[in-house]
Order: C-alpha cells, then structure tokens, then sequence
C-alpha cells in the first residue's frame, strides 16, 4: 500500500488555513509538492508536518523569507536521508543467503534516528531563532509604544490646553459684554436722561 496522499482542501484543514495559504506558502518557499496525474496537488503526511511547523514558526512572528533558507536546508536533508541506496549487486555464484549477519551489519543504512536528529536539530535551531526574533520585536515593540504613548499623552495634553483656553477666551467676551451691558445701563437710567435734557 503506496503514502497516503491528501487533496489540498484536506490538508488545509488539517493545517487549519485556508487553501491559499497553502498556495502562497508553496510558491513563496519553493515547494516541491506532488501533483496528480490530472495536475491536481496531493499533500502527504511529511508535507502536513512541514505546513503545521511553517504555521507554528509563523504564529511565533517568524517571517516567510527568514524561513525559506531553512526550509530549502531541511528538504535537502530529507531528500539525502530518504533517497534509495544503491544496491550492490551479488556476483552470479553468490546467494542472498550466504550474506551474512556481520556484513548486513556493516551495510550503509541510514537508521530513522537520524532522521530524527536531523529534525530535532532543525528544531532547536528554529527555536533559538525565534527566541532572538522575539525578543528583538519585544524591545523594538516597547520602544514603538511608548513613543506612541508620548505622542498620544503629547496630543491630549495640547488638547485639553486649547479647550481650556478656549473656555478662558469665551468667559473673557462674556465678562466684557456683561460690563457693556453694565455700562450702557447706568448711562441709560431717569436720572441720566434728565441731566442730559437740563444741560
């Protein structure tokens, strides 16, 4: 029974993305996905893992083209770790069963702990970038919001100065107009009228 092989709406939902992310993610990493005899993408399992990492990388603030290198690192170590071994051949009077258990022993296999170590490695490598990435964003992130902080203090408190002069502005025309009032009043009484008529 051959790899288990996924349609891109199944793999997106085991990534929980949409199926253009995968797309993008595909096309901006360089790749290489298998394709039905018809053209159609298939996802295999190992293609999930690497998708389900990319967004993990990515929810941790890991930028695509920070990860593209690594990506292109980890397929050529897989491709090595996964590409057959070329078979040496048992001259003609030679049997499979005369081989004995020391020299399948001393046979090149590559064991899967190593593909395992290769992976762990690659894992704590990406750990470590993302912890430097990390706390770059954090300082760079504190210094953005405090200077909008300051901005944004700045902004109210030129705010509230103007509103407060504007309310002085105001209190001020009204005073004078209440002594205008005041002024045109006094000069308008009896007693004035009449002193204006006698003289």
């Amino acid at each position: 029974m051959g790899e288990v092989r996924f349609m891109i709406s199944e793999a997106a939902k085991q990534v929980h993305v949409e199926a253009h992310v995968l797309r993008y993610w595909e096309d901006e990493l360089d790749l290489k996905i298998g394709r039905t005899e018809m053209g159609h993408r298939y996802y295999t399992e190992d293609d999930i893992q690497l998708f389900r990492c990319i967004q993990r990388l990515k929810d941790e603030g890991v930028m695509l083209k920070d990860l593209k290198p690594m990506i292109h690192e980890l397929t050529i170590a897989k491709e090595k770790l996964t590409e057959p071994k070329e078979t040496a051949k048992l001259p003609a009077n030679v049997t499979s069963t005369d081989i004995t258990k020391k020299e399948v022993d001393s046979a090149d296999v590559i064991p899967i702990t190593q593909l395992e170590q290769v992976r762990n490695l690659i894992g704590d490598v990406l750990t470590e970038v993302v912890t430097e990435n990390n706390k770059t964003l954090e300082t760079n992130i504190s210094k953005k919001v405090t200077q909008d902080v300051l901005r944004e203090v700045d902004f109210l408190f030129q705010a509230n100065e103007r509103q407060e002069e504007e309310h002085y502005r105001k209190l001020d025309t009204l005073i004078r107009q209440q002594q205008t009032i005041r002024k045109e009043a006094v000069k308008d009484t009896p007693l004035t009228r009449l002193r204006k008529i006698l003289t």
